[in-house]
């Protein structure tokens, strides 16, 4: 199975000839709600949760104090002035030859589309650190706002029943104080796994797009020293910025040289494109990739 890369034909040129593929800063896509996505279902589903938590619950964690603890952890995952972790992605589409998609990525259907092996990419995405973390992952995003509702709504479900547990048997608001710390440590987790789910949730407007990404994430601090080995002799490197409209945009390469004669399966020559298949073939050979299906687009747009 492949996943499709649009791109204009410098930026194909560019991505054979370095054999990597550009990781940027999710907060620099086109999609303004990027990773904040989520936070619109939070308010309600931790208002459900607190109607429903025992008085036992609810003597001591008062609406305004769980106000203060969401307001506090939403800044500090959400907030891009405030949080300590990055996304960096690099998107596919599951279809080869989309209109949505020539239009958009690929120099409005004067570009291509890179069919990378799918089974390969889950590959490199499965390794993980020496610390035992998983650093970098592939998913469909998901555009079903009932599923990202439920999703969210099951995350802080989870946090209320940690809650509970920890105050059960409190009988004073010293005690009660006491587990402030633990209280903290809870909250903070799941916003944690709330902010990791975000990357994979996207307004329904962008259904068309069918888009798997490849994410990385990390902590800011560490960027510019990482240099992540993954499977198949690959790896994440080259921490860095450039300037795109005006803005610095930060990214990080995924380097394939070791194995790109059989991670490029696939290449779509797009509609306007007026590069032919036997020329296309010809050029790909000069990098060494030489079992790769070259097909020109079905569409008629121009």
């Amino acid at each position: 199975m492949q996943i499709y890369h649009y791109c204009s034909l410098e930026t194909l040129n560019a991505i054979l000839k370095h054999k990597t593929l550009r990781l940027t800063n999710i907060l620099n896509s086109n999609d303004s709600a990027e990773i904040a996505w989520i936070t619109r279902y939070l308010d309600a589903a931790f208002a459900k949760c607190y109607r429903e938590a025992s008085d036992q619950l609810r003597k001591y964690i008062s609406p305004i104090t769980l106000e203060g603890f969401v307001r506090l952890f939403t800044d500090e995952f959400f907030n891009d002035r405030y949080s300590v972790y990055r996304f960096y992605v690099t998107c596919f589409s599951d279809g080869g030859d989309v209109l949505s998609q020539w239009r958009g990525y690929a120099d409005d259907g004067k570009g291509v589309s890179i069919g990378f092996d799918a089974d390969m990419l889950k590959k490199i995405c499965s390794v993980k650190t020496p610390e035992g973390r998983k650093q970098v992952s592939l998913h469909h995003i998901i555009y079903s706002e009932d599923a990202q509702k439920k999703k969210a709504d099951k995350l802080i479900a989870a946090l209320f029943s940690q809650l509970e547990k920890l105050f059960a048997d409190v009988t004073t608001e010293q005690e009660a104080l006491e587990y402030n710390d633990e209280v903290l440590e809870v909250f903070e987790n799941t916003f944690l796994t709330l902010f990791q789910n975000s990357v994979y949730m996207k307004n329904p407007f962008f259904h068309e797009e069918r888009e798997i990404r490849m994410c990385y994430f990390v902590l800011k601090n560490h960027m510019a020293k990482e240099n992540l080995p993954l499977a198949f002799d690959t790896r994440l490197f080259n921490y860095n910025y450039y300037v795109k409209e005006n803005q610095l945009v930060s990214y990080v390469d995924f380097d394939f040289s070791s194995c790109i004669d059989k991670i490029i399966r696939e290449l779509v020559i797009g509609p306007k494109c007026i590069t032919n298949i036997e020329s296309m073939n010809y050029y790909l050979h000069t990098f060494g990739i030489t079992d790769c299906t070259i097909r020109k687009s079905a569409g008629t747009y121009r």
